[in-house]
């Protein structure tokens, strides 16, 4: 195994630890160019790309777009299968990798840098949409208008225009507001508790580390917890208290890809005062215990 895998967790990766630990054998037809908003083809994904990758923590928000082929992209605790006209959409802090990207996928990766979200997406509401309901499928001929948007994008970085910042956040914000027009109809509008899980879920990313108490979410929120526990409930079909150890075991992940840490010192550095209820919980939520998915890693991640 090598060092990459012995000695750095993956805990949070910014696009330039993306670019040296993930890509291999980069020519001159990869073009890296450090802006707020890049584009790239996503043919350049199934050449450089070393699949599948560890688990890690995103320092950027992006978008796939697959025009042709696909792929799989595991974003938190789901795996999502990707073909030609899907889009997906993965925002910074949260838990995702590569599993596969196929030989013959076309499309695009639009990278974009958090100091202008809000900017793009105008309001939060349109941003938790996308962040908790990643993937959508969209026609041929949307596709097409998506990555005609991108294309203008890398177009305009390409000619060094004076202006590529506002012209790409421009560009971006249209992008947006054609994604808002796929949501299901039950995003449409926000109803209080589709809005109380979406604030519950933004507040888990932040604080699960140091906050397990269901109490500690409801008392942020300023509503009592029976009624944080009945919102979330009937928006996901599962408890808070759930998504709070779903959060913690799918986050222990990450640290236990680093094999110079025994599972106690992981353990202990969840917060967990017991190394056994920490084993307990990764085998009731992941059906393996911590060994046995140390395990498959080595046999997954053997190139890293």
């Amino acid at each position: 195994m090598s060092s990459v895998m012995k000695n750095k967790d993956f805990d949070i990766v910014d696009f330039d630890d993306f670019v040296s630990l993930f890509m291999r054998d980069k020519d001159d037809s990869f073009k890296y160019i450090k802006r707020p908003i890049q584009v790239y083809p996503l043919s350049i994904a199934s050449k450089y790309i070393k699949t599948p990758t560890p688990l890690f923590r995103a320092k950027y928000n992006f978008i796939l777009f697959f025009q042709e082929g696909g792929g799989k992209q595991q974003v938190d605790n789901e795996i999502y299968e990707l073909n030609a006209n899907d889009v997906l959409f993965i925002r910074e802090g949260h838990l995702n990798a590569i599993k596969s990207i196929t030989s013959s996928t076309v499309g695009y990766f639009l990278y974009v840098d958090s100091t202008h979200l809000h900017q793009i997406f105008g309001n939060s509401i349109l941003l938790n949409r996308l962040t908790f309901n990643p993937k959508h499928s969209i026609s041929p001929k949307d596709m097409e208008w998506l990555c005609n948007c991108c294309e203008l994008i890398m177009g305009s970085g390409k000619n060094n225009d004076l202006k590529f910042e506002e012209i790409s956040v421009s560009l971006m914000s249209a992008v947006v507001q054609k994604l808002a027009q796929f949501w299901p109809k039950s995003f449409s509008t926000t109803n209080r508790q589709s809005e109380i899980t979406m604030l519950f879920k933004e507040l888990l990313y932040d604080n699960f580390l140091t906050n397990r108490e269901v109490g500690f979410y409801a008392q942020e929120l300023t509503i009592s917890e029976n009624y944080l526990t009945r919102c979330v409930k009937t928006v996901t079909q599962r408890s808070p208290k759930q998504h709070i150890n779903e959060m913690v075991i799918f986050y222990s992940k990450i640290l236990l890809q680093d094999f110079s840490k025994d599972i106690a010192q992981v353990a202990f550095e969840l917060n967990f005062l017991d190394p056994s209820y920490f084993g307990r919980l990764f085998k009731e939520l992941t059906n393996q215990s911590p060994s046995e998915f140390r395990t498959d890693l080595k046999q997954d991640l053997s190139e890293y």
